[in-house]
C-alpha cells in the first residue's frame, strides 16, 4: 500500500487532485456548523408520510451507528489500497456534501412525526457543532448517502452485496427511528450516484 501511494505521488496530476479534494472537505467543518445551527431555527413544513404513520417510533441508535461507523471505516481500508480510487470517492462525496447542504436549503422541512432524536457524536463534532440538536437536515439522508458510497466503491461482488444488505437494514432503522421521511432515504442514492457520474466525467480519475 505505501509503495501504491508513493507511485501516485509521483504524479503531479494526481498529487494536485488529491490535495484539492482534501483542501474542500475541510472547508465544510468550518462553515457546516453556523449553517446548521440556522437551519435548526428555521421553520418548515411537516410532511405527512404514510410510511413513518404504519412504523412505531424505536430508539435504535446504537445499531445505526455499528453500521455507519463499520461500513465507512472498512471502505475507507480498501480504498487506501487504490489512490485513483480513493480521489475519485473523496471528491464525489465532496459534491455530494455540496448538493446535500443545496437540498436542505431549498428544502424546508420540520422533523417528522414522532421523531426519537439520534446523537451522531462524530457529526456532531466535525459538522453540526454542540449548540443545539439538529434535526432539520432532512432531505436528503447523509446516513443513506454514506452507505450508497460503500455500495458503489467496494471493489468485489461478495463485499457489495454485504454492503447492500446492510443499506437496507439501515434504511429501515433510520425509518423506525423516524429521523428522516420516507422521501429523504429514496432521493439520497439519486444525488449520490449524481455525484460519482458528474465526478468521474470531469475527469478528475
Amino acid at each position: 500500500m505505501k509503495q501504491t501511494w508513493k507511485a501516485a505521488f509521483r504524479d503531479r496530476t494526481f498529487t494536485l487532485q488529491f490535495v484539492a479534494a482534501l483542501a474542500v472537505f475541510l472547508i465544510f467543518p468550518f462553515k457546516a456548523d453556523d449553517y446548521f445551527q440556522w437551519i435548526q431555527l428555521r421553520e418548515g413544513i411537516q410532511w405527512n408520510d404514510p410510511l413513518l404513520n404504519a412504523l412505531p417510533a424505536l430508539n435504535v441508535s446504537y445499531p445505526i451507528f455499528g453500521i455507519i461507523y463499520l461500513s465507512v471505516i472498512y471502505l475507507l481500508y480498501r480504498l487506501l489500497q487504490d489512490p485513483k480510487r480513493f480521489v475519485w470517492f473523496a471528491w464525489a462525496f465532496n459534491l455530494e456534501t455540496g448538493f446535500r447542504f443545496l437540498t436542505i436549503y431549498l428544502v424546508a422541512l420540520n422533523p417528522p412525526a414522532g421523531l426519537v432524536d439520534l446523537h451522531d457524536p462524530l457529526a456532531e463534532f466535525f459538522i453540526y457543532g454542540e449548540n443545539m440538536p439538529i434535526t432539520k437536515d432532512l432531505f436528503f439522508s447523509g446516513h443513506t448517502a454514506t452507505m450508497v458510497f460503500v455500495c458503489f466503491f467496494l471493489p468485489t461482488a461478495k463485499e457489495r452485496v454485504i454492503a447492500i444488505t446492510l443499506s437496507l437494514v439501515l434504511v429501515s432503522l433510520l425509518l423506525i427511528q423516524h429521523v428522516h421521511y420516507s422521501l429523504d432515504v429514496a432521493a439520497a442514492p439519486l444525488f449520490t450516484l449524481a455525484a460519482i457520474w458528474i465526478v468521474k466525467k470531469t475527469g478528475i480519475i
